[in-house]
């Protein structure tokens, strides 16, 4: 995984996916993208017109999950069945180095390729601490149906009037607001929810620019 995504899960995703839905879509430039959480159904969102608007270096559904870490289930003597990991999670007696909290992300690399990582992590009265990502198989095959896609060229948005073309910046800046609102306004009329992050650079021109109501987040990595 690359040293900046992984940062960014660490610095983002787990702080806000304890408090989303089931799981999350990530749609990632180092300066601009967009966290959408959802209980499973994407129908309403426009993914593939997301990817193709905003042109993100890194795609990612992420969900968190708790994987156990030995073999046997301590309170049967068995292996583990489906869901069982979660149940001993949340036992009074459950005792440490049993089970851990991850994140679990299939991630597509624009520059690096893809696969799914799972990334551990605590939470106690100092805050968030971190195990190493470990690849542990293949990006998941909707992740997968995103690459190739053609991004539009912000050189080629049309002036408000139709009477010429916006600068590439403006094009871009266009495309990154319309992205925001379109992504976010269909998530939350399904029953999900969602913001926008940007770099300390690049929010005061969205902000200024009529970002919201959608929430931007200021992220500096």
């Amino acid at each position: 995984m690359d040293s900046w995504f992984e940062t960014f899960c660490q610095e983002l995703l787990i702080r806000r996916a304890q408090s989303g839905s089931g799981q999350g879509l990530v749609l990632a430039r180092e300066d601009f993208g967009l966290v959408l959480h959802a209980d499973g159904d994407w129908s309403a969102v426009p993914v593939r017109a997301l990817v193709q608007g905003l042109a993100p270096r890194w795609v990612a559904m992420f969900r968190t999950a708790v994987m156990p870490l030995v073999e046997q289930d301590p309170a049967t003597g068995l292996p583990w069945e489906a869901g069982e990991a979660v149940g001993y999670r949340a036992r009074d007696d459950a005792r440490e180095g049993v089970v851990a909290d991850v994140l679990v992300i299939d991630l597509l690399d624009a520059a690096r390729g893809s696969g799914q990582w799972v990334l551990g992590y605590e939470i106690n009265d100092r805050g968030v601490s971190f195990a190493e990502a470990i690849r542990v198989g293949e990006c998941a095959e909707e992740i997968l149906a995103l690459s190739g896609l053609e991004p539009r060229d912000p050189g080629r948005i049309p002036t408000p009037d139709g009477t010429g073309r916006l600068s590439r910046a403006q094009g871009r800046l266009t495309l990154d607001l319309g992205g925001a609102h379109l992504g976010v306004r269909r998530l939350v009329e399904s029953g999900g929810h969602g913001f926008a992050y940007a770099s300390e650079a690049y929010a005061p021109t969205l902000t200024e620019s009529g970002i919201a109501p959608v929430e931007l987040v200021t992220l500096d990595i």
